[in-house]
């Protein structure tokens, strides 16, 4: 390892401390932004909010049950404008999902939550759908590309945390990537993975290309691990350039630390990234 001394190493420390302590602070900032949506298992949607369905096929019914009858059926990505939130629930996916009261189009009735999406994004004419579900204490994070002509595919990813939001970008540069979708994880303590999940659109499926770790334990130790895309600032053309750093605290008083740096740089080839960054041998780092 190189011992590294100075200020930028100092600022990257603090601000490691301020994530892994402030979260809750983080996630009050985060969702004044409107473009922001913070989501968690615990997600209600807001009195008036227009969401779309994440299920499809689903069946807008006269009360709030899985019995009562049938009003309409609604397609994937339908938008429907919360009414209000009942205090009925049944469990779906593993979570205890409340049905709401909502209008589409002239039509007033119930869905649950559970099949609409807890947050989307469009991107060049198509939309992403996320929601959330839980299975044997695992969380997972389901998502859906919505194509223009209406066929839809997904991709199901495991989380080791509670909290995340969402960001969309175009191929970044990548050949054979149509569009990106970021899952941003929330380190809800100190040791939690706060890292984020990178998933692909090819045009015929949604591939989870990366999954990035970000963790830290107060200022005794930090890993994280980032990308750089082509088309971004610093980018290299047609390559991703990979860094993971892992550090410790060597002499608090002194601030002496310790950070290790090792890069690689990866390529978008058959539908994966190459080389496998997790079968990598990167040494005592």
């Amino acid at each position: 390892g190189v011992n590294l001394n100075n200020e930028n190493i100092k600022r990257e420390m603090k601000y490691l401390i301020i994530i892994t302590l402030l979260v809750s602070s983080i996630h009050a900032s985060i969702a004044q932004d409107e473009e922001t949506r913070i989501i968690g298992t615990y997600y209600s949607f807001e009195k008036g909010s227009t969401e779309r369905l994440y299920g499809d096929n689903v069946v807008l019914r006269e009360k709030p049950n899985s019995n009562a009858e049938s009003i309409d059926t609604l397609a994937i990505g339908a938008e429907v404008k919360i009414i209000e939130k009942t205090n009925e629930t049944m469990q779906f996916n593993g979570l205890e999902s409340f049905w709401y009261k909502v209008k589409y189009g002239k039509q007033i009735g119930y869905v649950l939550g559970g099949l609409i999406a807890f947050d989307s994004k469009e991107i060049n004419g198509e939309t992403y759908l996320v929601t959330m579900a839980e299975n044997e204490s695992n969380v997972y994070v389901r998502c859906r590309l919505l194509k223009a002509d209406n066929t839809f595919y997904g991709h199901e990813s495991r989380i080791n945390t509670n909290a995340f939001y969402l960001e969309v970008f175009d191929n970044r540069g990548l050949e054979g990537v149509e569009s990106i979708l970021c899952v941003n994880l929330f380190a809800e303590a100190c040791g939690v993975d706060g890292g984020m999940i990178y998933l692909f659109n090819t045009g015929e499926r949604l591939v989870e290309a990366m999954q990035l770790s970000r963790v830290a334990d107060g200022g005794s130790f930090w890993f994280h691990e980032k990308v750089t895309f082509p088309n971004d600032e610093d980018g290299f053309e047609g390559v991703i350039y990979y860094e993971r750093a892992s550090g410790e605290s060597l002499d608090e008083e002194m601030e002496q630390t310790r950070e290790v740096i090792n890069t690689v740089i990866l390529r978008w080839k058959n539908n994966r990234i190459t080389p496998n960054i997790e079968e990598l041998d990167f040494g005592a780092d």
